[in-house]
This record gives structure tokens, sequence and C-alpha cells, in this order.
């Protein structure tokens, strides 16, 4: 009798586990870094009207052994005024303008890049054309989906 109570408290305790390790959500994995190259990942901007600005959106994967550093970008389709915004914070994230940003070699940086007075305006499902350029591997050009703008919240 006691084997049996033993065997199903332990069940007990192996189910009870179980449940609680499905409940807690997993932290979702970052991506491996590309193998010795610079990649953009996951590039978005919003719809916008001509005239406004639009910021895009992007992070810079870095898998080489040497850092590299953004120091421009050229969206020349829909507007000749593009500024950097480097994206800092763990938690609570926030931007300051740039004139170039370090991409330290084995890592990643989130990027925002400021569309200013755009020339046409930008509609969900186009794609805007976007030359960052890099000191050490030059121009790097990304092809940046447009998205519906977020509904603003009350």
């Amino acid at each position: 009798m006691r084997y049996l109570a033993t065997v199903f408290l332990g069940l007990f305790l192996l189910i009870g586990c179980g449940q609680q390790q499905r409940e807690q959500p997993a932290a979702p994995a970052e991506p491996p870094l590309p193998e010795g190259r610079l990649a953009v990942e996951q590039p978005v901007v919003y719809a916008a009207t001509a005239g406004d600005s639009a910021i895009v959106s992007l992070r810079i994967a870095n898998g080489t052994a040497e850092a590299d550093t953004l120091v421009g970008a050229e969206a020349p389709a829909v507007t000749r005024n593009v500024a950097l915004r480097e994206v800092v914070g763990d938690t609570v994230q926030t931007t300051r303008p740039a004139t170039s940003i370090v991409i330290p070699a084995r890592s990643r940086v989130a990027v925002q890049l400021v569309l200013r007075d755009l020339q046409q305006a930008l509609e969900p499902g186009q794609v805007v054309l976007v030359d960052l350029s890099l000191a050490r591997q030059g121009r790097l050009r990304v092809r940046v989906p447009v998205r519906e703008a977020a509904a603003p919240t009350e």
C-alpha cells in the first residue's frame, strides 16, 4: 500500500511539473548570425502619405569577425532626405539621432531610418528600395515591405 501511494505521489508530481512547464512561454531564441557576412533582418516601413515622414525599422546582423559602421542611407525613389537613428535600451527602447552607427563583430544592432518629406505615398504591399552605406561592406540594397499603419490607441 505504501508503495502504491509513493508511485501515485510521484506521478502526480511529474504531471504537475509538466503542466507548469507548458504554461510558461519559452523566450524566443535569436536566430544564428549570418556566417561571415552582414545581413539585414526584419525590415519594415508603415504606410504614409506624400509630404510626411516614415520610419524604416530594421536590424543589422554582423556575422563577421570585424566591426562595420553604417555611415548613411538613401531611398532615392521616395525621398532625398534620410536620417539615421540608433535604437538603444534593453527593456525600454528609445532612439537617438546618429551620424553613424557601429555594428560590432558578431552582434545585432537595431536601426531606424527616417524617410523625411516623402515624394510619394507609401501604400501597403509596396516595396521601398533602401541603400545602406557601410564603411567596410560598401553599399547594401534592402527591399523594405510597406505595411498597414497601426491603428491609433486611445
